[in-house]
């Protein structure tokens, strides 16, 4: 509460004791009804201002009681201008006409309160019964006596008004709290009653003075202005709570619906009263009302009783309901009482058991079928969970059937508390045994995979859609040098060579290390499932290896190319200083050997691949080499038709000395004006031809068995090559040779 406001109700209240002990007390106390009444009035507008933007549904009501409040300020300051200013008697003048315009305006006001009605036949008797009751009252001790002592009739009439706008008042008040509100929760609402309940009791103080002819003073002088204070403080708490959440809740108070009871004993302590005071003749009204009462309150437990009947009706179908949804529940579904005993448990609950109803039902929970070594913790859990005041809660544990069997189930506990106090709880639950086995399983493979991915000694990459990377392995982490968390969520080809990244992901590419260093991988992808498995082979030191490997032959062959050019400048030496023409031929023919042998390593070294030799490009350098120094330019025509093929070292050797020898042959002893060399593939072999159009010979015999060191040569390297060889004598000398590319031969 504001502190302005506090200080103004305790001033007012103040002044209204302190006015009891003073000779102006009428005029005081009216000037206190007056500010009071017009505070009362201003809070209830001001709230009536605040509810039209923000809770319009409470405008109306709020609109009505300020409207009322404003006719009973008019009231007041009218009497207490008449009896203080004016000098003149009140009752009855123009005030009163303020007054008795408040009454239907307020009562409308209480009526369009927006909560809840419960307009069953049952509310509406007791509203009937407490109204007759109320009534009958104001009749005999009110009205009755009013008219009776009464000499002026417009003084009766206004005092019969007032009696008839308190009922008014009352019966709003009733249906309010009988048909409407039921337990409400709002503090404005609780002082507002009381307000209203003190403004009544001052109405009917005033309306007895009436009867015994004293219009001023009395208790009715403290009671309007502490009714209309009363009414300020509900208006300013108004503000402090949520009106738009409702003021009810569904069960009304158990004094509401003894409310009727209530009237009955008390009018029947009246009728009693009246009967012995005044005689049974005077009170015939009253006699009269008690028996409408009495019908009123027949049929009232009449409709009690059928109201009983259809509730146990419907419990019993609602009991069999909930039976046949228990029966089939595909869960376990299991009541306990306040002492853990089991009072109700459906057939799945019995499959699961493994139990016969007669096993289960009335047997303690947890010693009957928890698992000693949880009991003890399981129990302590149940208990802590309803001393702490907690609806239920979720557990997964072990149980026992009944033959001895261990299970885990899923549990989903409730409690079930009546008035406050625990009264037992409902427990569903699953097996789940199956399911944790193969949870297990599963958990294990999964550890059993992660650990086989983890310890893996190659790179494992997990890749999404479009190459982004999922997840790795250690050994990726120390081969890319990234941490796992930087390599995730990025895509694959950001750490390919950018020369490699438009080729496809599979194969040999270049990888780029988070220093920016190369490695040489090989990439195998498989899916598995809707991700990609990426294993990354890491072949760098494997290709550095090949690559310082691959040097060293190119040194060696490079080394015995020299080595023997060494050894033919020294052939040549010595040939120069022999003197003896066949020796120096000899000599000769040895060093183009040699020169022919040199070539080959020449061509290795040379070529991209050491394992192989283009053999056009060798064959067309030999033959120029031989012919070199061994005829004048132009007098003797070489011609070739060699196919661009590549033979490995074992094949091109022979292929060369055989060249050499047949080439060397025809330039020196043929006499032959053209020399043709040919070289091609036929269906899986390869044909060597070398022809001349000079002497020739009578027949291959006699090349056979001349002796010759170079014939010797031919036919020793043909044997070496598994060749099929045709000479032919006719006009010139023509050697063909048919064979196969030899395989490597492992010598050692």
């Amino acid at each position: 509460m504001d502190r302005n406001l506090k200080i103004f109700i305790a001033a007012m209240i103040i002044l209204s004791v302190i006015s009891q002990f003073s000779a102006f007390k009428n005029d005081i106390v009216s000037l206190i009804t007056v500010i009071t009444n017009l505070a009362a009035f201003l809070g209830l507008i001001y709230a009536s201002i605040y509810a039209r933007k923000v809770y319009p549904h409470l405008y109306l009501t709020l609109i009505l009681l300020s409207a009322g409040q404003f006719f009973s300020f008019l009231g007041d300051l009218t009497w207490f201008i008449l009896e203080s200013i004016l000098l003149q008697r009140p009752f009855p003048s123009a005030a009163d006409v303020f007054y008795l315009i408040y009454y239907p305006v307020f009562a409308a006001g209480i009526f369009s309160v927006p909560v809840r009605r419960y307009s069953d036949l049952k509310s509406i008797t007791d509203l009937m019964i407490i109204l007759v009751a109320s009534l009958s009252a104001s009749w005999v001790f009110l009205v009755k006596p009013t008219v009776l002592a009464g000499e002026n009739l417009l003084e009766l009439a206004v005092s019969t008004l007032y009696i008839i706008g308190d009922l008014i008042i009352i019966f709003m008040l009733m249906d309010l709290i009988v048909n409407k509100l039921g337990k409400f929760r709002s503090k404005t609402l609780y002082i507002f009653l009381m307000s209203i309940i003190i403004l009544i009791i001052a109405d009917i103080l005033f309306v007895y003075q009436g009867i015994i002819g004293a219009f001023s003073g009395g208790l009715q002088d403290l009671l309007w202005p502490l009714s209309y204070l009363l009414l300020l403080v509900a208006a300013d708490e108004f503000f402090r709570e949520d009106w738009s959440k409702p003021v009810y809740v569904e069960r009304r108070l158990s004094i509401i619906t003894y409310l009727p009871h209530i009237f009955i004993v008390l009018f029947y302590l009246l009728t009693v009263y009246s009967i012995l005071e005044i005689g049974v003749y005077h009170s015939n009204e009253l006699i009269l009302s008690l028996g409408v009462i009495i019908v009123l309150f027949v049929l009232r437990q009449h409709l009690s009783m059928r109201e009983n009947l259809t509730l146990l009706n419907e419990v019993e179908n609602e009991r069999k309901r909930t039976e046949n949804y228990l029966e089939v529940a595909g869960s376990l579904i299991m009541v306990l009482d306040a002492r853990n005993r089991v009072k109700l448990i459906n057939r799945r609950g019995l499959e699961i058991l493994e139990c016969e109803r007669g096993e289960v039902e009335g047997k303690n929970w947890f010693t009957g079928f928890v698992p000693p070594e949880d009991r003890k913790w399981r129990e302590e859990l149940y208990n802590s969970k309803i001393s702490s005041g907690e609806d239920g809660y979720h557990l997964t544990g072990n149980i026992m059937t009944c033959k001895g069997k261990r299970k885990t189930a899923a549990w989903q506990v409730r409690f079930l508390r009546e008035n406050g106090e625990f009264a037992g709880s409902i427990i569903s639950g699953e097996d789940i045994t199956e399911i944790q086995r193969a949870r297990k399983a599963l958990e294990m493979s999964e550890k059993r995979y992660r650990e086989i991915f983890e310890l893996a000694p190659s790179p494992i990459i997990s890749l999404g859609e479009e190459l982004t990377i999922r997840d790795c392995n250690n050994r990726a982490e120390s081969v890319l040098g990234y941490q796992k968390e930087d390599l995730e969520g990025r895509n694959l080809r950001e750490f390919i060579h950018p020369e490699d990244s438009d080729e496809e992901i599979e194969g040999s590419r270049r990888l780029l290390k988070s220093d920016g260093e190369i490695i040489y991988a090989n990439l195998k992808l498989t899916r598995v499932g809707d991700e990609l498995i990426l294993i990354v082979e890491d072949q760098t030191d494997i290709i550095r290896s090949l690559r310082e490997k691959e040097l060293l032959l190119r040194e060696i062959h490079h080394r015995v190319k020299n080595n023997l050019q060494i050894i033919s400048s020294l052939l040549s030496i010595q040939e120069r200083k022999l003197e003896s023409e066949e020796l120096s031929r000899v000599l000769r023919e040895s060093r183009d050997r040699i020169r022919s042998i040199a070539l080959v390593h020449e061509h290795l070294y040379r070529s991209t691949d050491l394992t192989t030799i283009r053999i056009r490009d060798y064959l067309m350098n030999l033959i120029s080499k031989i012919s070199q120094g061994q005829v004048e330019k132009g007098s003797i025509m070489i011609e070739t038709d060699i196919e661009d093929l590549e033979f490995n070292l074992e094949t091109s050797l022979p292929v060369g000395l055989i060249v050499n020898e047949l080439v060397t042959n025809s330039l020196e002893h043929s006499g032959a004006e053209n020399i043709r060399v040919e070289l091609r593939g036929l269906n899986g072999c390869f044909e060597l031809l070398v022809s001349d159009d000079g002497r020739g010979v009578e027949s291959p015999e006699v090349l056979e068995g001349s002796g010759n060191m170079g014939w010797y040569l031919v036919r020793a390297l043909s044997d070496q090559l598994d060749a099929d060889m045709n000479i032919e004598t006719g006009g010139g000398l023509t050697v063909t040779l048919r064979f196969r590319e030899l395989g490597y031969t492992e010598r050692y």
